[in-house]
């Protein structure tokens, strides 16, 4: 059965986040009113969205986000729900705060069109997320929302249908350098075999060795990867950059003219989901985008359509306009270099709303809420404390039966230097996820 919501003026941002919390969470079926005669003699299941409620209906109280068209500060204020501090406090409602606007407010990323201080690579930082400051961002906070809302509804219309949606889990791998050693060039391997005997480093020169007489490259871990997500039956993607003259010290992948690095990607794409990782310098030169897109997909003999920022370098609205011009139709950069958790406030893909333009695009969003680089280098972890952190996560995905998304790097599971003994991080990660 149908739910009927009343409310006095629809716009965009409404319609929106109305379909993202009922159709995309919930898969309730439900239909927008703004006229009040209809809404008051209609015997269908019904709520009302507004400032005040028109009779005895299940009313739930609005604050003034949903109903305005302009990008400027807002004086944000805090309650406290259960055991969260959450954002735009309501009185005379259902709940104590607005869950329409909070939910529209971190989908949007409505935070990053306001200034900021921008960390060195001109990234929003995670600390300033609201998010972060009122302890939600590792908790999927809006599918959780949206199935409180779910049992309020059918506590007082237990003819509502609801649908059944189930837990996802998808691993992502980028590959910012495909080899450490293979395919550098003998001149730049001597350099380094030079440097780890000065330093002693015997780590090193076995794998330079051990690469220059034909052995495995320690990055080379693609055949682990692929055995092992068959092993579980999951299907990973990976990005490559295929960054040709990029930012001299953050794109160093291998020249995508690289007969091995060709094949690689040729024998990936035959195996897994092939999207493009857009080099650092893209954000700058953005032509570099449609250049690395069109080599990718020539290179694979595909249509590529998926992407996630080098870096994770946002920068809204820009970043998306690009990728949507170049026709990119899902990202999967929405994610905090320096924290886990939710970026967006929640654990199911969604289409970018375009603050500027004030509507829905085709772009979807695919969050992530894990990456072996936070773990390691930002929270500085080691490897056997980290099970715990992507538990906590994984479950907290499977209790709304949301998408699980990490991002690893295949030169994480190479056993060697800083990432000894992350391969059983990630395999922890990806037993416990079918647990």
């Amino acid at each position: 059965m149908q739910l009927l919501i009343y409310i006095p003026k629809v716009t965009p941002r409404i319609k929106y986040i109305f379909n993202f919390i009922f159709r995309e969470i919930l898969s309730c079926d439900f239909e927008l009113t703004s006229i009040a005669e209809d809404f008051i003699q209609s015997t269908l299941p019904k709520m009302s969205y507004a400032d005040a409620p028109l009779d005895e209906e299940l009313f739930f109280a609005c604050a003034p986000l949903l109903t305005q068209y302009q990008i400027e500060p807002i004086a944000i204020h805090t309650t406290t729900f259960g055991d969260q501090k959450v954002p735009f406090a309501v009185t005379n409602g259902t709940l104590p705060f607005d869950i329409f606007a909070a939910s529209f407010y971190f989908l949007s990323r409505y935070e990053e069109y306001l200034p900021f201080a921008a960390d060195e690579h001109q990234r929003f930082p995670a600390e300033q997320s609201l998010q972060h400051q009122l302890g939600l961002l590792e908790f999927p906070v809006i599918d959780g929302w949206a199935l409180i809302l779910k049992n309020i509804l059918l506590k007082k219309f237990p003819v509502l249908i609801f649908g059944k949606r189930k837990f996802k889990f998808v691993p992502t791998i980028d590959v910012d350098r495909a080899y450490h050693f293979r395919s550098s060039g003998l001149i730049k391997n001597t350099a380094r075999f030079l440097r780890a005997a000065i330093n002693l480093n015997t780590e090193k020169i076995a794998a330079i060795v051990s690469t220059g007489i034909g052995l495995n490259d320690p990055f080379d871990t693609y055949e682990y990867l692929a055995d092992i997500h068959q092993q579980y039956q999951l299907k990973p993607i990976f990005f490559f950059l295929l960054a040709k003259h990029g930012h001299e010290e953050f794109d160093q992948n291998i020249n995508p003219e690289n007969e091995a690095f060709k094949t690689l990607i040729a024998k990936v794409a035959k195996e897994a989901q092939i999207g493009l990782h857009p080099s650092y310098a893209s954000t700058i030169e953005t032509q570099k985008i449609s250049e690395e897109l069109l080599t990718l997909q020539q290179l694979t003999n595909k249509k590529v359509d998926q992407s996630r920022q080098h870096f994770l370098k946002i920068q809204l609205p820009q970043t998306y306009l690009q990728l949507i011009k170049v026709g990119i139709h899902h990202d999967y950069s929405m994610g905090y270099s320096s924290k886990i958790g939710f970026r967006a406030g929640t654990c199911t893909p969604f289409f970018w709303y375009d603050l500027q333009l004030e509507k829905q695009t085709h772009l979807k969003i695919h969050p992530f809420m894990v990456m072996d680089v936070t773990l390691q280098q930002y929270l500085k972890l080691r490897p056997e404390q980290t099970n715990q952190k992507i538990d906590e996560l994984l479950s907290s995905v499977k209790l709304v039966n949301g998408t699980f998304c990490s991002l690893w790097h295949n030169e994480s599971l190479s056993e060697t230097g800083r990432w000894r003994g992350w391969k059983a991080v990630y395999e922890e990660m990806l037993k416990n996820s079918l647990a």
